[in-house]
């Protein structure tokens, strides 16, 4: 929001001083023309880093997903291996049982 009143002000003040460019120097107009393309450099640079923190976000974001599957698959693992334990230990159980008999 600061950057479109920046602009509507460098804008206004362009505007204005369109209507008395006669009476500004060369060098006048020239540090204007500077102070605009500055101007509009920094507007890109901007956009640049606004960009930058879009894909950033975005990265973030598929990393997290991905921490989240991962966390989900260690907890599949960790309850595979206590069914497995489970299992093993019934094994155990059943085979103990037809040594005694």
């Amino acid at each position: 929001m600061k950057k479109v009143g920046v602009a509507l002000v460098a804008g206004a003040f362009l505007m204005g001083l369109a209507g008395c460019s006669a009476s500004l120097t060369a060098e006048d107009q020239n540090m204007l023309r500077q102070a605009l393309s500055a101007s509009q450099e920094a507007k890109a640079s901007s956009q640049q880093a606004s960009d930058a923190a879009a894909r950033a976000e975005a990265a973030a974001n598929r990393a997290e997903s991905a921490a989240s599957r991962a966390e989900n698959s260690a907890q599949a693992a960790a309850n595979s291996a206590a069914q497995a334990d489970a299992a093993a230990q019934k094994a155990t159980k059943a085979f103990e049982m037809t040594l005694k008999k």
